[in-house]
C-alpha cells in the first residue's frame, strides 16, 4: 500500500529509486571492498605483504627505507651480524620520499628504532608526478592509520572523498593482490627480511650524466626535513644515503647535492657514492646501471655498515 502510494508521486517515487540505488551502491562497494581487504591482507609475501609488515609488525632495531635501490642494495643479514641488532628493509620498487616518510609515520606510531637508513634517489626532490602517484600504495592503510593520512591526501585533492568508498584503496591493486594469493607468485617473491638480491651482471660500458639545476619541488623537501626531525625528535639515529650507480656524473647529482645541503645542516650522516671509484670501476657489481646485484650489495652493505658505525656515535 505504502509502496503503490509512493509510485503515484512522481516526486517521491523519484527519490526512492535514488536512495535505493545509493543503497545498492553502498552494500557493493562494502561486499566487494571487504573481500579485497581480505585478500590484501592474506598475503605473506611480495611488495604488499612486505608493506604491511613495515607498516604494522615490526619491531627490528634498524630500518631500511627507499625505492628499489634500497630493497636490492641493503643486506638486513650483514647489518644483523656486524652491529648485534635486528634489522629489516622497508624498501620497495617504486616507491620514493613521500611513500618512505608516510611509513615513517605509521612506525614511529607504534615504536622507535634505534637507527634509520633513509636511500635517496636521484631526482627525489624535483618537480615530477610518479611519487605523488605511487602513494596509491599506501591506500588500503588509509582507513586505519590517521597518521598517513596528511601525506597520502598529497596524492590528490579528492583523497579524502575517494577514500570514504570500500573499494577505491584497492582499485589499482587487484592483479597484485590476485598474485599475492597465488602458490606460484608466493614461490617467486620470497625475500630475507626485506631485501630482494639481483643476479646478472651489467656488460655494458658506463655512460655519462650531467646533473645541472632543476626546478626544486618545495613540499619534498619539506618531507625530508620533517623526516629529520621526526627522527631527531624521538631519539632515532639518522644516516642518508645515496648508494652506487653506473654512471659517471659530471657532477653531483642536484637532488643529492641539495640533500647533503640539509643533512649538513642538521648535523645528519650523509654518505654519497656518487662516482665512487670501487664501484664504478667494476660495472660486474651491477644488475644495471642503478641497480647493484647481490655481489654488489654484499660487499656495499658491508662498506656502509662500517662506514655508519665510524659516523653514528
Amino acid at each position: 500500500m505504502l509502496f503503490k502510494k509512493i509510485k503515484n508521486n512522481q516526486y517521491f517515487y523519484f527519490f526512492f529509486k535514488l536512495l535505493l540505488l545509493g543503497f545498492i551502491v553502498f552494500v557493493l562497494d562494502f561486499s566487494i571492498g571487504s573481500i579485497l581487504r581480505y585478500y590484501y591482507f592474506k598475503q605473506e609475501v611480495g611488495r604488499d605483504a612486505r608493506a604491511t609488515y613495515a607498516i604494522e609488525k615490526t619491531y627490528a632495531d634498524i630500518l631500511i627505507f627507499g625505492s628499489s635501490r634500497a630493497y636490492h642494495q641493503y643486506i638486513p643479514t650483514i647489518f644483523e651480524e656486524k652491529t648485534k641488532q635486528s634489522c629489516y628493509n622497508t624498501g620497495s620498487p617504486g616507491v620514493f620520499l613521500l611513500h618512505s616518510y608516510a611509513v615513517l609515520k605509521a612506525v614511529l606510531k607504534r615504536y622507535t628504532p634505534k637507527l634509520i637508513v633513509l636511500d635517496i634517489n636521484s631526482g627525489d626532490l624535483g618537480v615530477e608526478r610518479e611519487s605523488y602517484d605511487a602513494l596509491s600504495f599506501l591506500m588500503p592503510y588509509y582507513a586505519h592509520h590517521k597518521e598517513i593520512r596528511p601525506i597520502v591526501d598529497l596524492k590528490d585533492a579528492f583523497e579524502r572523498i575517494k577514500n570514504t568508498s570500500s573499494i577505491y584503496p584497492f582499485n589499482s591493486q587487484i592483479f597484485m593482490i590476485a598474485g599475492g594469493n597465488l602458490e606460484y607468485f608466493k614461490k617467486r617473491n620470497i625475500d630475507i627480511k626485506g631485501y630482494k638480491p639481483l643476479n646478472r651482471i651489467w656488460n655494458e660500458s658506463i655512460k655519462t650524466r650531467d646533473s645541472n639545476p632543476y626546478p626544486l619541488d618545495t613540499t619534498k623537501v619539506d618531507i625530508l626535513k620533517y623526516f629529520i626531525r621526526d627522527c631527531k625528535r624521538a631519539g632515532i639515529k639518522l644516516v642518508i644515503v645515496f648508494s652506487p650507480m653506473y654512471f659517471n656524473y659530471t657532477k653531483t647529482e642536484y637532488s643529492v647535492t641539495i640533500a647533503k645541503q640539509i643533512a649538513n645542516e642538521e648535523h645528519i650522516c650523509f654518505f654519497d657514492f656518487t662516482n665512487d671509484t670501487f664501484f664504478i670501476k667494476h660495472p660486474v657489481l651491477f644488475d644495471d646501471p642503478t641497480h647493484l646485484n647481490n655481489d654488489g650489495a654484499m660487499l656495499f652493505t658491508n662498506k656502509i655498515v662500517d662506514s655508519i658505525s665510524r659516523c653514528v656515535h
